[in-house]
């Protein structure tokens, strides 16, 4: 049942235009970033090297992986998820993942952009603070989801740690199974909740400007990435973009934090829409907003219509 009190519910309404005004500016920020590590001066390869924490996941302290270390709230396993995978497979199978973005650009001499390495360095090296320095959440699906990011405990909670850590927010999904337009609302509630960007990646067909992931991954983009990307650029950057496990139970040890609602409101419905349209009008370049989807994947798409599967460049709602 939602708690979600007048004053909430108020303050929901009367801040939306402020938070997208703010989450417009603090986006183009972002955009500008990636255009000057990518586009006006690109990052090069061999920046961290082959066993740098960035490419491993491992704690150099511990010598295990620390993603498992860096999960600041998840939702108890009930009999709902017995048929869903365990905490620790989401969790390395997204680690692996993203460092495997990372080691591609680790390699000298340099990969070639193509195949064996779609992205420039630079959007690479972010997936590294991405997987290593994120707070990691963990819920069963996009239900659990709405219930937790429209409850102001849960909100609070997350802004304090975002405050303190200055690091980025990665939610993961233990469900697989998703609709498409389901994943748009969820995203598009991220964005109208919270004053950041929030990209929906997923293993299924690419949701808005999502990208590919082994499980459902909420990326909460709250801008903390820039600190680690440039320090990379400085002398003892490569050390110094290690950042220490978060200390355990430090945050959400206070709830519940499950009393928002249980689905999309008409604003987050109407940006999903708006930005699904975006994304189509840029035809086959699809939602890859920094390269050319049809050059970088010209091998895989290629593929495709040699097998008769028409280009998905985006998934239908």
């Amino acid at each position: 049942m939602s708690h979600v009190s007048v004053a909430d519910a108020i303050g929901y309404w009367l801040g939306l235009p402020f938070r997208w005004a703010y989450q417009a500016v603090h986006n183009s920020h972002g955009i500008a970033r990636v255009l000057d590590i990518t586009k006006l001066r690109p990052m090069q390869a061999g920046l961290v090297p082959l066993n740098h924490p960035w490419v491993t996941g491992l704690n150099p302290n511990t010598g295990e992986h620390v993603w498992h270390e860096n999960v600041i709230y998840r939702t108890p396993r009930g009999p709902e998820a017995e048929h869903l995978a365990e905490d620790d497979v989401v969790v390395y199978a997204t680690g692996k993942f993203l460092a495997e973005r990372v080691r591609q650009s680790a390699v000298t001499p340099e990969i070639p952009q193509g195949p064996k390495r779609r992205m420039p360095h630079g959007i690479n090296y972010i997936h590294g603070t991405s997987h290593y320095n994120s707070g990691i959440i963990i819920f069963n699906d996009f239900t659990e989801g709405y219930r937790h990011i429209t409850d102001s405990a849960f909100r609070k909670e997350l802004y304090r740690f975002v405050k303190v850590e200055q690091r980025e927010v990665l939610f993961l999904f233990r469900n697989r199974e998703y609709y498409p337009r389901e994943y748009a609302y969820f995203s598009c509630c991220m964005r109208a909740i919270f004053p950041w960007f929030c990209n929906p990646n997923g293993p299924q067909d690419k949701v808005l400007w999502g990208n590919a992931a082994p499980f459902p991954a909420a990326n909460l983009i709250t801008g903390c990435w820039m600190n680690d990307v440039y320090a990379l650029k400085r002398p003892g950057g490569t050390e110094a973009v290690v950042r220490p496990p978060i200390a355990p139970q430090s945050y959400f040890q206070h709830g519940p934090y499950d009393r928002g609602r249980a689905g999309a409101v008409l604003p987050e419905k109407l940006l999903a829409w708006a930005t699904y349209f975006r994304v189509r009008l840029r035809g086959r370049k699809g939602g890859m907003y920094f390269v050319d989807r049809r050059k970088v994947y010209a091998d895989q798409i290629a593929n495709q219509r040699d097998r008769g599967i028409a280009d998905q460049p985006q998934a239908q709602l």
